[in-house]
């Protein structure tokens, strides 16, 4: 049975850690950066090509497709969507690596979302910011590991943020704080279940609690609720492995991100689970089905 694992040129601790457990379940193993593949539209026929392999011939992909490759990736799984299994929608790409869309599809599915808004120029977030109630989080659109989100406790300090927002030309995106002790869960989705989760703790005097930013994980025991809420989420988004993000606010349990190319070190770290192993024994076993 062959693997092949689409990921970026520098591949980071997760990709490495996937291909060396799945060398483990796989007979065969192969890692393709994305900008090496090649879309050829041939004879009436379409191919996604690494040289002169023919990415077809894998009975199964990983996708660990970056944002900024979205749209090539994209095309690359809807061709071959259909003819080899892969663990995602290819559309989850774009719902994915798009903050307010993802936070959009949710609340479609009637999942619990923060109030969010979203606009392009200051002047019509005038009104909006008057009303909300302090403190708000303001994002960038695409941002990951907690950068490029801000809290802001007052109109003008939210105004700072958002006139530099509109200087890059960058979408104004205000978001509802949802109360908690600087502390968030991070559940991770394989298939119909959370197979690991973590509590995701903010180091003194900061309120982001991504370890990207210096945040602690320690091993939490998630409520089945939680876990639905998790899976949920996955499955809303057409994606069968992914990381969800979860606050427990006085309102219950909100979903604040979902994560379509989640890490797993701090998860494996703090959870003592071989994440990498349960993924490629996962892709196998629905290879096999």
């Amino acid at each position: 049975m062959k693997l092949a694992i689409l990921g970026p040129l520098k591949r980071r601790h997760e990709e490495i850690r996937l291909i060396g457990e799945a060398k483990k379940v796989f007979d065969s193993v192969s890692y393709f950066c994305i900008p090496n593949l090649t879309v050829e539209i041939t004879d009436g026929e379409c191919f996604v090509k690494h040289k002169n392999i023919d990415l077809s011939s894998f009975d199964c992909i990983l996708p660990r497709i970056p944002r900024s490759y979205r749209t090539f990736g994209f095309t690359v799984l809807k061709i071959l969507e259909g003819k080899v299994f892969f663990p995602i929608k290819p559309i989850s790409l774009f719902y994915s690596h798009n903050k307010f869309s993802t936070l959009l599809l949710l609340k479609e599915n009637n999942l619990p979302v923060p109030e969010t808004y979203l606009a392009l120029k200051r002047s019509v977030t005038e009104n909006v910011l008057d009303e909300i109630v302090y403190p708000v989080v303001l994002k960038l659109l695409y941002g990951s590991m907690g950068r490029g989100v801000i809290f802001a406790d007052s109109k003008q300090s939210a105004i700072t943020f958002i006139d530099t927002l509109e200087l890059f030309k960058q979408p104004i995106f205000v978001e509802e704080y949802v109360k908690n002790p600087g502390e968030d869960i991070r559940a991770y989705v394989i298939g119909d279940r959370v197979i690991a989760s973590m509590k995701r703790i903010a180091k003194k005097n900061e309120r982001r609690s991504n370890i990207g930013v210096g945040g602690k994980g320690i091993k939490y025991d998630i409520p089945q609720k939680i876990a639905d809420l998790a899976c949920d989420a996955a499955g809303a988004l057409g994606m069968e492995i992914c990381g969800v993000d979860i606050i427990e606010g006085p309102k219950g349990p909100t979903i604040i991100e979902t994560n379509i190319n989640a890490q797993f070190q701090g998860l494996e770290s703090a959870t003592k689970r071989n994440v990498a192993r349960q993924i490629v024994e996962y892709l196998k076993e629905r290879v096999k089905k």
